[in-house]
């Protein structure tokens, strides 16, 4: 193995002679199937020789994450004898990920026990949604987080659940939305996630009863804001500007065009699989997120098809994932809706453009504004978004600033 990866004598004979050389080539042959690069296969051989003679090569049968973070502490803080030495804390995080990988495989890393207030209930009200209510697992992924989050301010405000009273749930949820900076139509989100959770709790006698209905999020009144996106030359530009041949701007480019050319949600271009290209036929699969029927399907643009073609030939690492956008290293995960959240944002936050909001939900905006200018009815513009209600895309006329001025242009003289 090591052969194989260094090409000096010295770094080979050093690798190969020093303690736990079995435990070590087995989770590189691991790596190695998994389809890592020389370069990760060498960062991992360097790592775990600097862990092992932090650990005296010596493993423990068990080992915790804070036993970890105070190694790679100490490591960092070495007194070195090379005064240029600039280890900092992006090799304390790579020291970090290697040790609890590589211990983890080899089964010596003890699982995190988790300190969260009422996790027993968190789970019981995650079977609920499951079981009885059938909700989406993002669904319920979403209100377990916020029901989590909401029972460790609690606890970190002195309350018990069974105690809770209604001002101390007004107490919670105001410190949560000054403290995040909430808007009223996010805290009027989170505040339905609350109370959907307590009712759960009075229906098994877990709070007091009457709890639920005295929450009471902000009211939002439909259509007060204006959807904003960038403009569709500025969408241009982002494209331009992705037109690189480097493997990160290849797939970017892509997934850029299918958020702004068909104004996708993330988790429906997070669940794009290989099975959904027909290429012969030039057509796409959408698993819609929210309309029924779920599955739509729109033609090939010229423009998307090379550009998801390019992707796929030159940068997708083969693998038996079915998912179209995966991580560009191993071990080549699917593109979480974080991640595909963060390559879009990468590109619009530098732009200083007058929106607030620089997600891929941005573009899903920049498209529907380009849609409405072509002269498309809002018929066919929801239709094509998979909106589930026609208010929802009604929001969009706001946006028709030309139709607005030809209202207004109207004379009214003939009707006084």
């Amino acid at each position: 193995m090591f052969d194989r990866l260094f090409k000096h004598p010295a770094a080979v004979a050093r690798h190969t002679t020093a303690p736990l050389y079995r435990e070590r080539v087995r989770y590189l042959e691991y790596m190695q199937d998994r389809r890592a690069s020389r370069k990760t296969l060498i960062r991992n051989a360097a790592y775990m020789m600097r862990i092992g003679e932090a650990l005296r090569w010596k493993l423990p049968d068990s080992f915790t994450a804070a036993q970890l973070n105070k190694l790679a502490d100490r490591w960092r803080n070495r007194q070195a004898a090379n005064p240029t030495r600039t280890d900092g804390e992006a090799s304390r995080t790579a020291y970090v990920s290697t040790a609890t990988n590589w211990l983890r495989f080899l089964g010596r890393l003890q699982a995190s026990t988790s300190e969260q207030p009422g996790s027993e209930q968190i789970a019981a009200y995650a079977r609920f949604m499951r079981d009885e209510r059938n909700l989406s697992v993002l669904t319920i992924r979403t209100r377990c987080g916020r029901a989590s989050e909401f029972l460790r301010l609690a606890a970190a405000e002195g309350y018990d659940i069974r105690q809770l009273d209604w001002r101390a749930i007004d107490l919670i949820l105001a410190s949560k939305g000054s403290r995040d900076g909430l808007t009223r139509a996010s805290m009027q989100t989170y505040g339905y996630s609350i109370r959907s959770f307590i009712r759960y709790l009075e229906e098994h006698g877990q709070c007091r009863p009457g709890l639920s209905s005295s929450i009471q999020p902000p009211r939002v009144y439909q259509g007060e804001a204006l959807p904003a996106g960038p403009s569709w030359p500025e969408v241009l530009r982002v494209l331009e500007k992705l037109g690189g041949d480097r493997p990160g701007s290849i797939r970017d480019r892509a997934i850029v065009m299918m958020f702004a050319v068909y104004g996708l949600r993330v988790a429906e271009v997070r669940r794009l699989r290989l099975d959904d290209f027909d290429w012969q036929q030039a057509l796409v699969r959408v698993h819609r997120s929210k309309q029924s029927p779920h599955v739509a399907v729109f033609p090939l643009a010229g423009d998307v098809a090379d550009a998801l073609a390019r992707y796929l030939r030159f940068v997708r690492v083969k693998s038996d994932r079915r998912e179209v956008f995966l991580q560009l290293r191993s071990p080549y995960q699917p593109l979480g809706s974080s991640a595909l959240w963060q390559i879009v944002n990468r590109q619009l936050r530098p732009m200083d453009l007058s929106i607030k909001h620089t997600g891929p939900h941005a573009l899903r905006h920049a498209c529907a504004t380009q849609l409405l200018g072509r002269g498309l009815t809002m018929k066919e513009i929801g239709d094509f978004l998979g909106h589930c209600h026609p208010a929802t895309t009604a929001l969009y006329a706001k946006v028709d600033i030309n139709g607005l001025r030809q209202v207004a242009d109207v004379d009214l003289g003939r009707f006084l």
